[in-house]
């Protein structure tokens, strides 16, 4: 706004001058108005059609294009996106949007939505009221109940739901229960990392590593006060945010290899959470409920 008001007044000064001033002025006066008026409008209006157009978003502001004209202002309640940032989509509380790379896109009437997520075959999965649906010929099709999960993350078999009580349960595409695990305690945060092989729960200031299909506990150790969790592009590395302690009163961050517990100090910079894909070297983040692309950590 301090903008604005100081183009105006030089505006008004410029007019009383120019009583006073050669007719000839009035062609570069008019020259400088034109210029005002084009930054002024340039500054109100181009930032909202950045951020709407494929422009605004190396990787993902097609596809958020695209979500955004689907949804057509539908409240956004959460987003996922397939392994190699192919597809992308996003949901709200009485429909789920849909876009693909390839111009295909779906908006799905489907009330009651809690959480969704792409496989490895870059097949959309949905919990909704106590439900579990898997895309099939741009269709919704139940493949079992579930208990409302928290989390819902796509591995390379299928998906992993986690649930307000801790427990995790490895969902085959037909349905079957591929593996169980309980994490102890409620509450945490799964993540699964490249190629859709290994999965993390940061529970409780540590980590719990899992076989994504299997669910079988590969680690469980809390190397540092863990607050959060990058993969890295190597399937058994992943990067620690260290939360400060009485022992360590700084944060920090570690790198970590979920496999054998060996660790290593990492350099100190700000670092914002993300998720890696697991089938793509890419970070993304939320953005005003849209996922964006984030820096590497």
């Amino acid at each position: 706004m301090g903008g604005r008001e100081g183009h105006v007044v030089a505006g008004r000064k410029g007019a009383r001058l120019l009583s006073s001033a050669s007719v000839l002025a009035w062609p570069l006066t008019l020259v400088v108005a034109a210029g005002l008026g084009l930054l002024l409008y340039v500054a109100t209006t181009s930032l909202p059609y950045l951020i709407a157009s494929p422009a605004g978003d190396a990787h993902l502001g097609a596809l958020n294009d695209c979500l955004s004209r689907k949804l057509a202002g539908a409240t956004r309640l959460g987003w996922a996106v397939a392994p190699d940032a192919s597809r992308a989509a996003v949901f709200g509380p009485r429909v789920v949007a849909v876009c693909g790379e390839d111009g295909r896109h779906s908006r799905l009437e489907f009330p009651g939505a809690t959480a969704v997520a792409f496989d490895g075959e870059r097949k959309l999965w949905v919990a909704a009221g106590g439900h579990l649906l898997r895309e099939r010929d741009g269709l919704l099709q139940q493949v079992g109940d579930i208990t409302p999960p928290e989390e819902l993350v796509g591995h390379a078999g299928g998906v992993i739901a986690l649930d307000a009580a801790g427990l995790l349960v490895s969902v085959a595409p037909d349905g079957k229960v591929l593996g169980q695990a309980q994490v102890p305690g409620a509450g945490g945060r799964l993540s699964v990392g490249p190629g859709g092989v290994l999965a993390a729960v940061e529970w409780g200031g540590g980590v719990l590593v899992y076989e994504a299909r299997t669910l079988t506990l590969v680690r469980a150790e809390a190397p540092c006060a863990v607050e959060f969790l990058w993969w890295l592009d190597t399937p058994e590395q992943v990067l620690l945010g260290c939360g400060a302690t009485q022992d360590s009163p700084m944060p920090s961050a570690i790198r970590f290899d979920v496999r054998t517990g060996a660790r290593q100090e990492a350099p100190e910079r700000t670092r914002a959470p993300a998720r890696r894909l697991s089938g793509r070297a890419l970070y993304v983040q939320g953005c005003d409920g849209f996922p964006c692309t984030a820096s590497p950590p």
